[in-house]
């Protein structure tokens, strides 16, 4: 049997492991929170870029953005880098394992995902680290999308499309989202042509390029957000785990040193050093 200070000893270093579980719980909280607050403002700039596509290929030829019948779609999908948040790589790759069809040419971002891919035999054409903070995300914009943007020129692609995890009322989904062509339906333009003195192909290739960037930004805001989402339900096991195995351990250390109490008295009784000689 353990000995109580044995037992201390265990206790010591589950305490240790509650600490960085406690402190991992409080950053996946904040970003949660951080990325709650900005990712309604992303979404209201999307649907601006998209109102500003409508007003210059309303007034200026729907032949802009004329649609090709067939073409092939890229997909870009989002994972995480780093580990302790549970299914959430492993739903993902399953999602896109039924989504892919060998026409299809997949960015994927995340490192974990890509390992949960690779277990599945997914191809991929490109890959890139996934962000652990949201100032980490601007600067790993540049090189994804200039990736992505070198593929999506090719005349054969058409369709461009993100597969990511979005949280919505404490449950987690995945959400497979179009973003070229850009879907315009239903937005009502502007009634009179806006003025510029540009090209009007000029203006809405550069419209696309900005509504592409802050979507691919989005994506990623969301992705981050599920992520630390999934990582907090898993500290939160933890800990309930760990407050488990120490209570138990704390009953065990008091029920050990009252042993080893009784057998010191045992062996005091024994020895006849209470008796005269």
């Amino acid at each position: 049997m353990l000995s109580s200070a044995e037992v201390g000893k265990k206790i010591k270093a589950f305490h240790m492991v509650e600490d960085v579980v406690s402190a991992m719980k409080a950053y996946a909280g904040v970003t949660v929170r951080k990325t709650d607050e900005i990712v309604p403002r992303i979404r209201e700039y999307e649907r601006n870029m998209l109102s500003a596509i409508a007003d210059v290929a309303t007034h200026y030829g729907t032949g802009l953005l004329e649609k090709q019948k067939k073409g092939k779609r890229i997909l870009v999908a989002f994972g995480s880098s780093v580990g302790l948040c549970g299914a959430y790589n492993d739903k993902m790759a399953d999602a896109v394992s039924d989504l892919f069809t060998a026409d299809d040419a997949l960015f994927v971002v995340g490192r974990r995902l890509k390992s949960s891919l690779d277990l599945r035999h997914v191809p991929y054409q490109g890959y890139g680290d996934s962000v652990i903070s949201v100032n980490g995300i601007q600067p790993a914009l540049k090189d994804t999308l200039s990736e992505i943007m070198n593929v999506y020129r090719k005349e054969e692609y058409y369709d461009l499309a993100f597969v990511f995890t979005y949280i919505l009322e404490k449950k987690a989904g995945i959400s497979v989202e179009r973003i070229l062509p850009p879907t315009i339906d239903g937005i009502v333009p502007v009634k009179n042509p806006p003025l510029t003195y540009m090209e009007p192909p000029v203006i809405l290739d550069s419209i696309l390029e900005e509504f592409i960037y802050i979507s691919l930004y989005r994506c990623h805001l969301e992705s981050l957000r599920s992520e630390n989402w999934y990582r907090l339900r898993s500290m939160e096991g933890a800990s309930e785990s760990l407050r488990k195995h120490l209570s138990e351990l704390g009953s065990l250390q008091r029920y050990i040193g009252q042993e080893e109490i009784t057998e010191e008295m045992l062996e005091i009784l024994g020895s006849g050093m209470f008796y005269g000689t």
